[in-house]
């Protein structure tokens, strides 16, 4: 995979790409066309230097200190004042898919050229992906209004300062640099606003989270078309005619993948035709399909933020000239996000909700607690687990992007938290990778019990991988915490998904 190579030209850049540069090593090229715009941009930088109209971040301080100004002379020192002010952000430290996803989105947004930064630095981010050298980027230090505290350390790095991870090592950057003859960049006009005031953080952030969420639900999908599949559920309720006349595409989505999964079932020749029975149940494809819309509205927008410029001030290359801008708010993704916590949140209530019903021998008709004797307490505490871990998903679906306070002496009076938002979703999926693994052992302790393995073409796929992992459940002589660990993994590894159907990269 590595040799496989990606043009950037800053308008064609997609999700799938961000996930194989940032997890699979992916390389990177800068399209001609693309580096010969950003050295028009450039020039129009060049030629401003002098300019008397003031110009925010060239001739000027920034943030509140905009009222001073910056003379010719000063600007190497200044854009290097910027680079260390700045970097005021906090561990943790973000992991190195996230990193190479900032650095990518931030490249790419450079060819916009709108940015004018000298191109030595667009060559440096590509040179910094190819040869794994990453800075190391606290996650604790924006509030949405561009990852000022988070991108100043990718260019402390490219100035030869502050560490960056190398090969698993933390090493200074310096070093780095030297292993590949690499020049540190000498800052010049406007070069180290347009590397901080960007939200390339989040929105790196945010295409990582948008493939997990994707796979999260075909995952969701065919666990739980294995526990219709196991209680022999009325197979009227997942009848495709069904959603014949509700053009929610989500929901005819999560139908579909659902009846893919179960593909030359014993389900389709059962003949219960009991009505009876719980929403978690019966209901599930419109509520998967209504986290997947909230999905689809991410998708729709985010390569829009990847493919654009946030740059103030930004370069107008035909007027020769350089105009401030609003383009650092990114409200609208936070909001997007937000809503998928709140949605996600839905899902952890259905997937307990369905774990608790067939725990319950009076909807599920197996034993209680898929115990395989009386004298067993089989899954029975876990219900506490669950409970704990969809406490924590709902505390984390609180919406944060309007807990924000003025900055920059109140001149700065509105934030996103966008990295936090992005942050909290990350946890959100983690949790319910937790959650799903639980299901699929229950589900498998159920088939087993129901005397009617699967058979479909997904679920007797899901079935077969986590038996490979934990066995039936006879007597309560193991320790379930580590086997919820071993079905968590499996999840969160994206195992259970047929090869052929696997979209991205594992996190």
């Amino acid at each position: 995979m590595k040799q496989k190579k990606i043009i950037l030209d800053g308008k064609h850049l997609t999700v799938e790409q961000v996930v194989e540069v940032a997890r699979e090593g992916v390389q990177v090229e800068i399209h001609p066309k693309a580096f010969a715009t950003a050295e028009a941009s450039r020039a129009v930088v060049l030629g401003l230097i002098n300019s008397d109209k003031q110009i925010y971040g060239l001739n000027t301080g920034v943030g509140a200190n905009k009222d001073n100004k910056i003379l010719p002379e000063e600007y190497r020192a200044f854009n290097e004042r910027i680079i260390h002010s700045h970097c005021v952000a906090l561990p943790p430290f973000a992991d190195k898919a996230t990193v190479r996803a900032t650095m990518l989105c931030r490249l790419n947004g450079f060819l916009n050229g709108v940015a004018g930064v000298q191109t030595e630095i667009l060559t440096m981010l590509k040179d910094f992906l190819n040869y794994g050298i990453h800075p190391r980027i606290p996650e604790r230090g924006s509030v949405g209004m561009a990852d000022l505290g988070n991108m100043a350390y990718v260019g402390l790095a490219m100035i030869g300062e502050g560490n960056v991870e190398y090969n698993g090592s933390n090493i200074p950057a310096m070093e780095a640099l030297k292993k590949y003859n690499l020049a540190p960049i000498v800052l010049g006009p406007k070069d180290a606003l347009s590397i901080v005031s960007s939200n390339a953080y989040s929105v790196g952030k945010a295409a990582l989270l948008c493939a997990d969420i994707e796979d999260l639900m075909d995952m969701a999908d065919i666990i739980y078309a294995m526990g219709y599949e196991a209680q022999g559920y009325n197979p009227m309720f997942i009848d495709k005619r069904s959603a014949r006349n509700r053009p929610l595409k989500g929901q005819h989505d999560s139908l579909k993948k659902v009846r893919e999964c179960l593909e030359d079932s014993h389900l389709w020749n059962c003949d219960n035709e009991t009505l009876l029975g719980a929403l978690s149940y019966k209901s599930s494809c419109a509520i998967h399909g209504a986290i997947r819309d909230s999905l689809y509205y991410i998708q729709s927008m985010l390569p829009l933020y990847i493919n654009s410029s946030d740059d103030c001030p930004m370069v107008l290359i035909e007027e020769k000239e350089m105009i401030s801008t609003d383009n650092f708010i990114v409200t609208g993704l936070a909001i997007a996000y937000e809503m998928m916590g709140i949605a996600l949140a839905h899902l952890s209530k259905l997937i307990c909700n369905r774990i608790l019903r067939l725990d319950n021998d009076l909807f599920s008709n197996l034993p209680r607690f898929l115990r395989p004797d009386t004298n067993v307490i089989s899954f029975s505490t876990i219900q506490k687990t669950i409970s704990a871990l969809d406490t924590e998903i709902r505390h984390l679906a609180n919406p944060v992007s309007l807990d924000y306070l003025p900055t920059a002496n109140e001149t700065e009076d509105h934030g996103c938290n966008t990295s936090y938002v992005m942050s909290k979703t990350e946890k959100i999926v983690d949790l319910l990778y937790y959650l799903l693994g639980i299901e699929l052992m229950h589900n498998a302790q159920a088939a087993d019990l129901s005397g009617k393995l699967p058979t479909g073409k997904g679920t007797r796929y899901a079935y077969d991988v986590v038996r490979n992992v934990i066995m039936f459940l006879e007597d309560d002589d193991r320790d379930l915490g580590a086997e919820m660990e071993k079905v968590y993994k499996v999840v969160r590894e994206k195992e259970i998904i047929l090869p052929g159907d696997r979209r991205y990269t594992v996190c």
